[in-house]
C-alpha cells in the first residue's frame, strides 16, 4: 500500500468519523441503556476496530450501518468482559456462606456465619423474582448460560447480561443493608 493509498484512506476515515462519531455514540448510549461511561468505553473500542479495519469495508452496507454493528458487537464484549470480571466477588462468597462446615467453626464463628447467611438470604429477597432465580440458576444449580437460556427462552447474551445486572443489583443492596461486609470487586 502506497504513501498517497495511505493518506487517501487516513482523510476518508476521519471525513466519516467527523459525520458519523455522534450518532454512532447515540446509538450505543441507546444500546447500553443510558450508561454514558460505559457508552464512552465502547466508543472508543468501537472506532479503533472501525479504524483497523477500515481496509477490509466493502461497501455491503452504509458506513453507519458497518459500524453500528462493530458497536453491537463491542457491546456483547463489554458486558461478557464485566460478566466475567463481576462473577468473581459473587460467586466465591455465595459458595463460602452455602459450604462452610460449622462443624470446625468456634460459637463465635458460627453466630457471624448465621448472621452472614441471614444477611445474604434477606438481600436476595429484595432482588426482583427474575433477578433472583437467575443467580439461583446460575449460582447454587450451577446452570450454564446455555442452559439458562434454554430454560429462560432467551438468547445467551441477554442472559448473561441480565445475570450480570443482577449481581450489580445485589452488590448494591448488600452494600447498603451491610455497609460492614467488605465486597472486593476484582
Amino acid at each position: 500500500m502506497g504513501k498517497t493509498t495511505r493518506l487517501f484512506n487516513h482523510q476518508s476515515f476521519e471525513v466519516i468519523y467527523r459525520l458519523l462519531a455522534l450518532p454512532v455514540l447515540k446509538f450505543i448510549v441507546k444500546k447500553m441503556g443510558g450508561d454514558q461511561i460505559a457508552a464512552e468505553e465502547v466508543f472508543a473500542r468501537t472506532i479503533s476496530a472501525a479504524w483497523e479495519g477500515w481496509h477490509s469495508f466493502r461497501h455491503k452496507s452504509s458506513y453507519f450501518t458497518w459500524i453500528c454493528r462493530i458497536a453491537l458487537n463491542k457491546i456483547a464484549d463489554y458486558y461478557r468482559d464485566q460478566v466475567n470480571d463481576n462473577s468473581r466477588w459473587v460467586l466465591p462468597l455465595l459458595e463460602d456462606i452455602a459450604q462452610a462446615d460449622t462443624g470446625k467453626l468456634d460459637p463465635y464463628e458460627r453466630v457471624a456465619l448465621s448472621e452472614l447467611r441471614k444477611a445474604m438470604a434477606e438481600c436476595l429477597d429484595l432482588l426482583p423474582d427474575e433477578k433472583r432465580k437467575l443467580l439461583q440458576f446460575r449460582f447454587w444449580r450451577e446452570m450454564s448460560i446455555r442452559e439458562i437460556a434454554a430454560l429462560t427462552g432467551s438468547s445467551e447474551r441477554a442472559v448473561e447480561g441480565k445475570i450480570y445486572r443482577a449481581k450489580k443489583i445485589l452488590k448494591v443492596i448488600l452494600q447498603r443493608k451491610h455497609p460492614a461486609l467488605e465486597l472486593e470487586v476484582r
